[in-house]
């Protein structure tokens, strides 16, 4: 299989960071940027106690830096602060359109599996108990009252369930999300190939992977700016 991963762009970064003294920053995931008509990947440093998944953080990258796509030379290191990768104004990151979609997934899975559970309880169960169903007529007596077995377990179990089914989506939310590195890494491959054997840089894939990043950093701003397209 084919080795799509980008670690052989951050080994670069990390060895270069130690040479500028900056050993306690944390590369972010390898990104492009586009310079007077060439292709560069780009690597962004953040402070150590930098929270890039906290949306409210609007951290700007302190260093970044610039490697050959052919060679992985470095090209060049610079402290934002004295050369900013902000060129004009900062593109405002649009996390609208990322909540809306996480809300509206959270929901349709939350209420698909809390349904497949409690109708998985109602209508199904071990061979015991549908034997034990059976023989007590699936009634069960509650203070005076004939309550439907089945009815009782779920009224019993469906606060559990629901506290359940939010832990599974959420888990299932994180991790389709930290998928998009997969994706990126194949676009990313695709992006750079190109240019380094046609000399053509492909902007429509750039701009797929400008909205990975920013889906993926939603606590990271400039990185529009920074591939620079």
């Amino acid at each position: 299989m084919t080795n799509l991963n980008l670690d052989k762009y951050l080994n670069v970064a990390n060895e270069e960071k130690v040479n500028h003294g900056l050993k306690d920053y944390a590369p972010l995931y390898p990104m492009l940027r586009v310079d007077n008509n060439k292709l560069y990947i780009g690597v962004m440093f953040t402070k150590p106690n930098d929270n890039v998944w906290d949306v409210d953080e609007q951290i700007k990258p302190s260093y970044w830096m610039l490697i050959d796509t052919k060679d992985l030379s470095v090209i060049e290191v610079n402290k934002t602060e004295e050369k900013d990768f902000v060129t004009g104004t900062l593109i405002p990151k649009d996390i609208t359109n990322k909540q809306k979609e996480i809300s509206k997934y959270t929901v349709e899975k939350t209420l698909q599996y809390e349904n497949y559970l409690i109708e998985d309880i109602k209508n199904d169960g071990l061979p015991i108990q549908k034997k034990l169903a059976t023989i007590l007529n699936n009634e069960i007596d509650v203070d005076g009252n004939k309550v439907n077995i089945n009815d009782y377990l779920i009224s019993n179990l469906e606060e559990d369930i629901k506290e359940k089914v939010k832990e599974l989506v959420n888990v299932l939310v994180y991790s389709k999300y930290g998928s998009l590195t997969f994706y990126y890494d194949i676009l990313f491959n695709q992006i750079v190939n190109k240019y380094n054997n046609e000399k053509i840089i492909d902007k429509e894939k750039i701009k797929l992977c400008i909205e990975i990043m920013n889906n993926y950093y939603d606590g990271v701003i400039g990185i529009d700016n920074f591939f620079n397209i």
